[in-house]
């Protein structure tokens, strides 16, 4: 699968830039930046369930925070739980440029759709969610629907950068809150609670390993460039 290119230049070096100047587009920045956040906190909730836990709900909030409220009977599994969010995310935008690269777009738009409904249906307990959702998942319906595989293949991309981006770019926030309030960096806060080991080395942590799966999808992505 030949990787996107514009204008002759490969797509992700556009998209790259355009997801650091999305939070600060009014309104339709932040709608973009949702994805990973609801990525972020399904990740959260997928542990919990793993853990023998229990999720009670996910907000999703129009500033691109979240909330997911779950319960868990050890301590390990409270551990992974507030391990999770950031790592998934990371992880996912690198997934997603993988399933762009091997010419997964179609299948990386209807999956996204799949996991808000999932996440709407059970866990989002919130109107800005609930609305959220339903745009995003209307959205892509129409991409299907329109059967245009060059909107397609833009879309999928930039879904993937978005998310991988801002798993980037949250993590700078999350290091930057934990240095300078260490009982206001969130799940980096609760790690350092249950651990013992301060919250900005949590933030360093999940920092370092968003810098290396960013840099590992932007890689591929080239490479498959390169190559065909």
């Amino acid at each position: 699968m030949k990787s996107l290119t514009l204008f002759g230049i490969p797509a992700i070096y556009i998209f790259i830039p355009i997801a650091l100047i999305l939070p600060r587009v009014p309104v339709i920045g932040k709608f973009f930046n949702i994805i990973n956040t609801a990525i972020h906190e399904f990740g959260h909730a997928l542990v919990a369930l793993i853990m023998q836990g229990k999720v009670h709900k996910i907000e999703l909030m129009r500033d691109t925070s979240g909330t997911t409220v779950t319960q868990c009977p050890t301590l390990a599994g409270n551990i992974l739980v507030s391990l999770a969010g950031y790592p998934f995310a990371a992880f996912a935008g690198w997934f997603l440029c993988y399933l762009n690269d091997v010419g997964y777009q179609t299948g990386l738009i209807t999956g996204l759709s799949i996991l808000m409904i999932v996440m709407l249906i059970f866990w989002i307990r919130n109107w800005y969610g609930l609305i959220w959702i339903v745009l995003f998942c209307s959205l892509n319906g129409w991409l299907i629907y329109a059967n245009n595989q060059q909107y397609i293949n833009i879309a999928a991309l930039f879904y993937a950068v978005v998310v991988m981006i801002e798993a980037v770019s949250s993590s700078v926030i999350l290091l930057f809150l934990s240095i300078k309030d260490s009982n206001g960096a969130g799940d980096a806060t609760n790690l350092a609670k249950f651990t013992h080991i301060p919250a900005f080395i949590w933030a360093l942590f999940f920092l370092a390993f968003s810098c290396w799966m960013a840099y590992l999808g932007v890689i591929h992505n080239l490479q498959f460039t390169i190559h065909n």
